[in-house]
């Protein structure tokens, strides 16, 4: 899955401790560039319509109480 022929190259300046938990993470045989794009991945937003009838109406309604629950915890802290 080696893609490095048709990239750019960029430098990246992280400490020590980034470069060691980077690299408890790869997979033998797994450049960097192949790592960061697997870890990013998940993070990157989604479109509600992907997750369109992947929960019952019991499901969703305990996952929206949890959210409201967690962002009304966060604000009493913040002092909103």
């Amino acid at each position: 899955m080696n893609t490095f022929n048709n990239m750019a190259h960029k430098t990246l300046t992280i400490s020590e401790e980034a470069y060691g938990a980077l690299a408890e993470l790869k997979i033998e045989g797994e450049s960097f560039t192949e790592l960061i794009k697997r870890i990013t991945t998940p993070l990157k937003k989604k479109r509600l319509s992907d997750f369109a009838g992947k929960l019952d109406d019991d499901q969703f309604e305990k996952a929206a109480l949890e959210v409201r629950h967690s962002a009304s915890t966060r604000f009493k802290r913040l002092n909103l």
